[in-house]
């Protein structure tokens, strides 16, 4: 089966408050269903092309997990305040696009806390959840406060990144890693506390705990990252999917989402 790589997608077979991932990926928009490859042997080999996931354009390098640096530069998608929301400047009327700002950022946003190997603090916008956290790798996630738009939310996030990390380990999310309610909820009340009095315009969320539990046989003691832009052909046991990652049984992990735009072929 052949196509162009781009995030893997997932339906909920849990419910709400306790998420249970099944993942899947569209090659040349067939879909295949990968949580069932579980236990089995696949192989993933890479056609040496690049193709933009926005405009289609073939590239030699892939930006912002996927788009040709034309679209990198153009597309709200890549705009500075995705990663940075504190710069967005939708609420002063300034986007790339304001018809994508006024559906994703000039809407309620969430900063949360999650444990993906460690507590980190995030943004998300309210109809990311539990998305975000999933494809971080989160195995608890709990609101910290609503926010009426994204640039509020990052002026509290950067306020917390000084008492909390904003960054996955992700070396220790692919590890049998757990934290504990108890923990989180002490933070979240320490973090509250920090932010409060300082002037921002937030409603604290209740202490309602998200869990996510991924399909995994085997966590790895240690994880070995492999790219394409090392190696053409990654194969073996797929032993568990977390976050966006693909878990083997040799201990390698592939993040499906950085190579977005890549065309491969899928053996199974």
């Amino acid at each position: 089966m052949q196509g162009i790589l781009k995030k893997m997608e997932f339906s909920n077979l849990g419910n709400e408050f306790h998420v249970i991932p099944h993942y899947s990926i569209s090659l040349n928009g067939e879909g295949v269903n990968l949580s069932q490859l579980i236990g089995k042997t696949i192989e993933i080999k890479y056609l040496n092309a690049i193709h933009c996931i926005s405009c289609g354009r073939k590239t030699s390098k892939s930006f912002g997990q996927g788009y040709c640096y034309p679209c990198f530069m153009s597309a709200p998608e890549t705009e500075e305040c995705v990663l940075r929301p504190e710069l967005c400047r939708a609420h002063e009327g300034v986007a790339r696009d304001m018809d994508f700002a006024r559906s994703n950022c000039l809407i309620e946003h969430y900063v949360y806390l999650a444990w993906t190997g460690g507590v980190k603090v995030g943004v998300t916008r309210s109809h990311q959840i539990p998305t975000r956290w999933v494809d971080q790798g989160a195995t608890l996630a709990v609101k910290l406060c609503r926010t009426p738009n994204r640039y509020t939310a990052g002026l509290v996030e950067v306020e917390l990144k000084k008492i909390l990390s904003d960054k996955t380990a992700w070396q220790r999310m692919l590890t049998d890693t757990v934290g504990s309610t108890t923990m989180m909820l002490s933070e979240k009340a320490k973090s509250l506390e920090y932010i409060n009095g300082k002037g921002f315009t937030y409603v604290p969320e209740t202490d309602e705990l998200y869990s996510i539990d991924y399909q995994v046989m085997q966590y790895p003691p240690k994880v070995k990252a492999i790219t394409f832009d090392r190696i053409n052909r990654v194969e073996g046991i797929l032993t568990g999917i977390k976050g966006q990652y693909l878990i083997f049984g040799s201990g390698e992990v592939f993040n499906v989402r950085n190579h977005s735009g890549y065309l491969v072929e899928l053996y199974f």
